[in-house]
């Protein structure tokens, strides 16, 4: 991950960044110096602005450690709290990227 480039916004940034590489929001947190929820509000705006651009924001979606469940119809970006098949809490992250 590249360092923060403050000719660019925060949203320009992060779209730079998922266009290279998959990344989690604890990465993208960490590369743009944001809180986690703050990164989640900027790619519900991401998601919109791309689809003007004839792109879309990818996620490979977060997944019960225990179960095998898949929450692949989940259209929020935050981390679910348990599954909804095993009621356990271990959900492994999703990830995001640009295509």
């Amino acid at each position: 991950m590249e360092p923060f480039d403050d000719r660019q916004t925060i949203r320009q940034e992060i779209i730079s960044l998922l266009s290279s590489e998959e990344l989690t929001i604890r990465d993208l947190s960490q590369a743009v110096s944001l809180p986690e929820k703050e990164i989640v509000g900027h790619l519900d705006h991401i998601e919109r602005s791309l689809q003007r651009q004839k792109k879309k924001l990818m996620i490979t979606p977060y997944k019960c450690l225990t179960c095998g469940f898949t929450f692949d119809k989940r259209t929020r970006f935050t981390k679910p709290g348990r599954c909804p098949d095993c009621k356990n809490s271990h959900i492994q992250v999703a990830q995001f990227y640009v295509k």
